[in-house]
């Protein structure tokens, strides 16, 4: 096994990030075309770096990048949700890669970025990817059917996500609160004070 570090991410790092992404196992774990150029990933990449709301770790080893992983932080009401998406190079798997930068990532976004939840899209055969999200805490929300095209067929993936710890609790005591009706803020036509129902003050 070799010795790794995590770091952020670097402009740098564009063309080790392409051969990552262009590997066959990330390849056919992913919705990438084997096409897109490394100019492209540049662009990507320098648009990671600028966008605040875009947060990248990267694991070296041996002054080269073989994995990342990669939440991008939503908007408005859902400030409070990240969107996650992990690689590691063909080469390096199986090798606690995935685990670390996994690590790094559930720690920056609890105790830093203050999210509540992160989701993921992930192919339903890639068990070992499903099986290292389920050790951080997600779980299977539902199946999107023929989600993509891959190797001439269309796969299914599952939407996963992970509510904070923390937060977990919470949530289900909230949800037993709830009215299984939902009460209207506005009366209803022939209810006591509705104007037009001809009822006199």
């Amino acid at each position: 096994m070799s010795r790794f570090i995590i770091r952020s991410l670097r402009l740098s790092d564009t063309n080790d990030i392409h051969e990552i992404m262009h590997m066959p196992n990330v390849l056919y774990g992913t919705t990438l075309l084997p096409s897109t150029p490394a100019d492209a990933w540049q662009k990507i990449i320098q648009h990671w770096i600028e966008d605040e709301r875009v947060h990248v770790f990267v694991a070296e080893v041996q002054g080269k990048a073989v994995g990342l992983i990669n939440v991008g932080v939503g908007s408005g009401r859902e400030s409070h949700v990240g969107d996650l998406s992990l690689a590691v190079h063909d080469k390096h798997q199986r090798q606690g890669i995935g685990r670390m930068l996994m690590m790094a990532m559930t720690d920056l976004v609890d105790n830093w970025l203050n999210l509540v939840r992160l989701e993921l899209d992930v192919f339903t055969d890639n068990e070992v990817a499903i099986h290292l999200y389920k050790q951080f805490d997600f779980e299977i929300e539902g199946r999107k059917r023929l989600d993509a095209f891959r190797g001439g067929r269309y796969i299914d993936s599952y939407m996963m996500a992970r509510i904070r710890p923390q937060v977990q609790t919470n949530y289900a005591e909230t949800l037993t609160r709830i009215p299984e009706v939902p009460v209207s803020p506005f009366p209803q036509e022939g209810t006591q004070g509705d104007v037009s129902s001809g009822e006199k003050a």
